[in-house]
């Protein structure tokens, strides 16, 4: 595990932070927006069932966050970014011996790399939510069968003392 110093630790904080933000912004009263035709029950263990799968996902991209940065080893490239940054706040007669040119298309080439990383990221949590829609669909479709089955066994008791 990557040593928690710095930038490192700024950057790991803050992805914390918008991570926690970001999958929190559903309430109870939403679920109860939402599900109208629920009863409180219902709602309750919806709302419940929702709250462990966030706090799942919260674990699991933290997780994947903090593997990912130790694969490609952020808080070591984050301390030398600050070694070097001193070194040149220190020596500010330091040639430049880099052009521009590279610098931009360095840059460029890990922009792009981050973006298609990201869209990955963004392809599996748009998988997620599809499997979630299924599985609330799913129980949609099963509490109106409950609600079918109550509505006939209702029917043949009122037909039941008719005969």
């Amino acid at each position: 595990m990557a040593t928690a110093t710095g930038r490192y630790s700024n950057l790991d904080r803050s992805f914390k932070l918008a991570a926690r933000s970001l999958l929190t912004a559903f309430s109870r009263e939403g679920v109860n927006k939402a599900f109208p035709s629920f009863t409180d029950a219902e709602r309750e263990r919806l709302y419940q069932m929702f709250i462990y799968v966030i706090k799942s996902l919260h674990g699991n991209i933290e997780e994947g966050f903090q593997q990912f940065c130790d694969e490609i080893e952020v808080a070591t490239v984050l301390d030398k970014v600050d070694q070097f940054v001193e070194e040149q706040n220190l020596d500010v007669l330091t040639a430049d011996k880099t052009s521009i040119e590279d610098i931009k298309e360095r840059i460029s080439k890990e922009k792009k790399a981050e973006i298609e990383y990201l869209k990955g990221l963004l392809e599996k949590t748009e998988k997620r939510n599809s499997a979630m829609k299924a599985r609330i669909e799913h129980l949609k479709e099963g509490v109106a069968d409950f609600n079918d089955t109550r509505d006939a066994l209702k029917k043949l008791e009122q037909w039941k003392f008719c005969v």
